[in-house]
């Protein structure tokens, strides 16, 4: 916290400040987990709007998030990239080279696994994601 505000109205001010200076000089721009402090639905569509009127300006703007949504919403006005890990027995590892597209894997239940969270919780989390994934709903 800064000053304090919570974590999400210190980063709506930093988005705020980027957008007074994109109206005035052109900018390079790095935003990583876009709107992380607030809830999903809304965090999607802020951030789908906010990097939307960046693309419209003279901005180079360089974003980071795990929201696999903005992919689809800001298809055309960004491109795409991603890294990928592997997790073993010994742990994740990243290759840390850049991967073209967005990223198709997954690897939170493989680290609750593997942080050995518990049958409960990891049969918990495989259930959920698998009705998710097959129904779009919780």
């Amino acid at each position: 916290m800064s000053g304090g505000d919570s974590y999400f109205i210190v980063e709506i001010k930093s988005l705020k400040r980027i957008l007074d200076l994109v109206q005035k000089y052109p900018c390079t721009c790095y935003i990583d987990e876009i709107l992380r402090g607030t809830n999903t639905v809304e965090r999607i569509a802020a951030s789908a709007a906010v990097l939307g009127y960046l693309h419209g300006q003279d901005t180079l703007c360089i974003a980071a998030s795990h929201d696999i949504e903005l992919t689809g919403i800001l298809t055309g006005k960004y491109d795409n990239y991603h890294f990928r890990e592997q997790v073993t027995d010994d742990g994740v590892i990243f290759d840390y080279k850049l991967k073209d597209g967005p990223s198709t894997t997954r690897n939170a239940l493989k680290l609750l696994r593997f942080m050995d969270f518990g049958d409960e919780i990891v049969k918990n989390v495989e259930a959920l994601a698998k009705g998710y994934t097959k129904d779009k709903r919780w």
